[in-house]
């Protein structure tokens, strides 16, 4: 039977200061492909840029000059700071440069910098390629906020955070159909006393294309140009968070679908060791990665789009298209429900460098950065893609469209309508458990066997959106809606949050700041979570969170069985 489709598993969804007072601040970063080569832990010297220590509280220190904030509500902000060079002309499909130029004076940071160029999609709409482009390529920023009340001598937990959308699309600035920015960090870090950083990073062709032509000028670095823009944008962490009150011992990396396979791929990546102490995937998966040769086929495809396959000089070619022509070449709708028809993928490329292992398997064996692993997902992750589906005959349509007629068979008999209600359910379930549950069970399994004494923990959001429609309860928690909740933003939105709204708020601010600050999200009195152990217990997450073991456990087996990635229970 066809299982291609069905088991990608993730998203298919400036010179120098005038100022002669202050420190000297070393800009230490350069080409990370060049570091990889040399040592992937540590970063070269540079230009030296003497910065002032700042007065004013809006006012934060970088190692290339000051910046200037602006406070909302109780915690300041930062906005649209670059942590890399502008990857355009001749730096398109090239390895992140980190900056070289010292600021003159204050760099103003009061605003939002554009998205990665981008054709926009929303999940639960038709993808239309020809719409509008958006973004621009020179767009490798990040974004911090901090509590306004935090003391000069702080040393805050800091929570890095690594957008979704399939890696083809999404952005740090990503507005939700309301029209606010679903990743603001204001409340979280006011709320939870954590430095909160949301990053950007190339996505789409211009972010993970492999090509013989770009091969052979990068040789291996080729293909994760977007792995290692977050391996910049993490190392600028290092360097200048203790600017912003933040703790660069205390660094929490976390993602959210395409976010969360790449927060995976960094577990997994030696350029990234160090660089982070503890990592939280929220509905990713950690075997949504391309071999190499698949990702070269796919690049030949790409030129040939472009215009550029018989070019003398097919990079040449391929750096000289317009923004607009490039994103447009090979453009990939991003598909959460594991129903839709396009073969063209983006994301992490297994190559050394940068992931030289599938992340699934480095854990397995050990061979990643052994931190503490939040991982998880979402009751009904696809409930907002899958279309409706009024009959059995339907139920099996749509499934023997997937993987063939056998397929149809082997999915109605695990999951029946008459145990699910409705043929709808029963494909949300078996979707939900295909390409978001049982991966995230594979990913607590290996790194629980690959870290021994490292603590792993596994959780189930199961919270609807209660403040809204009844609509939209009824399409439960699908991907991403717990976003809200973590940025603490459900009342940012066209609802008036419940009670139950308020309580799952505060319980995923709970323990998602207390692991990034210790690597253990339990205390202040809040149910216990325990690690991922014998009995395999994960935290359902809920108005009142309990604990569940051994969750679904029969129909991941048979999952896994399809997909030949196995890992044995603790």
């Amino acid at each position: 039977m066809r299982t291609h489709s069905l088991f990608g598993f993730a998203l298919l969804v400036g010179a120098c200061s005038e100022t002669t007072t202050g420190t000297p601040v070393t800009d230490a970063s350069v080409d990370v492909a060049a570091d990889a080569a040399a040592d992937a832990s540590s970063d070269t010297g540079g230009p030296t840029c003497t910065v002032p220590t700042p007065t004013d509280p809006v006012v934060a220190r970088t190692d290339r000059g000051l910046v200037r904030g602006a406070m909302e509500g109780e915690a300041l902000h930062w906005l649209g700071i670059p942590f890399a060079e502008p990857p355009t002309g001749a730096n398109r499909w090239r390895p992140p440069v980190a900056g070289t130029a010292c600021w003159m004076g204050e760099r103003d940071a009061t605003m939002w910098t554009p998205a990665c160029p981008q054709i926009p999609q929303q999940q639960g709409q038709p993808f239309d390629p020809m719409a509008p482009m958006e973004g621009q390529e020179d767009c490798l920023t990040l974004n911090v906020w901090r509590p306004a009340n935090a003391p000069a001598d702080a040393a805050l937990p800091v929570m890095v955070f690594v957008h979704g959308g399939g890696n083809t699309a999404g952005s740090a600035s990503n507005l939700s159909p309301a029209g606010t920015r679903i990743y603001d960090g204001t409340r979280l870090a006011a709320r939870g006393n954590v430095v909160v950083v949301t990053i950007q990073y190339r996505i789409g062709a211009l972010g993970w294309l492999v090509h013989p032509a770009l091969e052979g000028e990068m040789g291996a670095s080729a293909g994760n140009l977007a792995l290692l823009d977050q391996v910049a944008a993490l190392r600028w962490v290092q360097r200048n968070i203790r600017g912003f009150r933040g703790d660069p011992a205390r660094v929490m990396l976390f993602g959210e679908s395409a976010g969360a396979v790449n927060t995976c791929a960094l577990v997994a990546s030696p350029l990234a060791a160090g660089l982070f102490s503890r990592a939280l995937m929220q509905s990713g998966s950690c075997l949504a990665t391309q071999t190499v040769e698949a990702a070269r086929a796919q690049g030949v495809m790409y030129a040939q789009a472009a215009g550029c396959a018989s070019a003398p000089d097919a990079a040449a070619c391929m750096r000289a298209l317009s923004t607009e022509a490039a994103v447009r070449a090979l453009a990939a709708p991003v598909d959460v429900s594991g129903l839709g028809a396009s073969t063209v993928r983006w994301g992490p490329v297994v190559s050394a460098p940068a992931l030289p292992t599938r992340p699934f398997e480095a854990m397995l064996t050990g061979a990643h950065n052994r931190v503490p692993v939040v991982v998880g997902h979402n009751t009904e992750e696809v409930g907002l893609t899958v279309p409706a589906v009024p009959t059995e005959a339907a139920y099996r349509g749509l499934l023997t469209q997937v993987g063939g007629a056998a397929f149809a068979n082997q999915v109605i008999a695990l999951y029946p309508v008459a145990t699910y209600g409705t043929p709808r359910a029963a494909l949300v379930q078996a979707f939900t458990d295909a390409r978001f549950g049982c991966g995230a069970r594979l990913a607590a399994r290996a790194a629980a066997r690959g870290q021994p004494g490292v603590n792993v923990y596994r959780y189930l959001y199961a919270h609807a959106l209660e403040g809204s429609t009844a609509t939209v309860r009824a399409l439960g928690a699908w991907h991403g809606l717990e976003l809200a909740y973590v940025f603490q933003n459900v009342a940012q939105g066209m609802i008036t949050p419940t009670d139950n709204d308020r309580a799952v708020e505060r319980a995923m601010l709970g323990y998602w700041t207390r692991f990034a600050a210790t690597g253990d999200p339990n205390g202040a009195g809040a149910p216990a979570w325990p690690a991922y152990a014998t009995g395999e217990p994960l935290l359902r997450i809920g108005a009142t969170p309990t604990v569940e073991r051994a969750w679904r456990n029969a129909e991941c087996d048979a999952w896994d069985m399809v997909s030949r990635a196995m890992a044995p229970a603790p």
